[in-house]
């Protein structure tokens, strides 16, 4: 039977059943063996880390430039760094020593995708703090 035939026929055969065994084969090997299950498990939060701070001895002549509120445009004008760009900072608060800081948190950002915090104090205007994502 095979004898009758062209050999374009017999190669399109022979075409037609090496895709029929590789196809059979790439959907035996989904439902075959142990399935391996990924769990979603959420990742670790990384902490931030507080930066040591030199608080000077406030006298009467300039405790009024030291303690003004910085506002947020200003915060993000400290946080900036070389070949980041600030993002819109948000208040917030860090814990220094046991006693609550309130900051603004300034994302900085790479490529679209936000790589660092910097906490900047709000009285005085003083980076407290900065957290790295990986």
């Amino acid at each position: 039977m095979l004898d009758d035939l062209r050999w374009e026929y017999k190669a399109l055969i022979l075409i037609g059943i090496v895709t029929i065994s590789i196809v059979i084969y790439s959907y035996s090997s989904f439902s075959s063996g142990e399935r391996e299950r990924i769990s979603d498990s959420s990742p670790v939060e990384p902490q931030p880390q507080p930066v040591p701070i030199n608080i000077p001895n406030m006298t009467s002549e300039n405790t009024s430039s030291s303690t003004e509120n910085v506002t947020a445009e200003e915060a993000r004008q400290i946080a900036g760094e070389s070949g980041y760009t600030a993002g819109q900072p948000s208040r917030g608060s860090i814990t220094i020593n046991g006693t609550d800081v309130p900051v603004w948190v300034v994302p900085l950002q790479r490529g679209g995708r936000t790589v660092r915090e910097v906490y900047v104090s709000i009285e005085g205007g003083q980076i407290v703090g900065k957290r790295e994502f990986q």
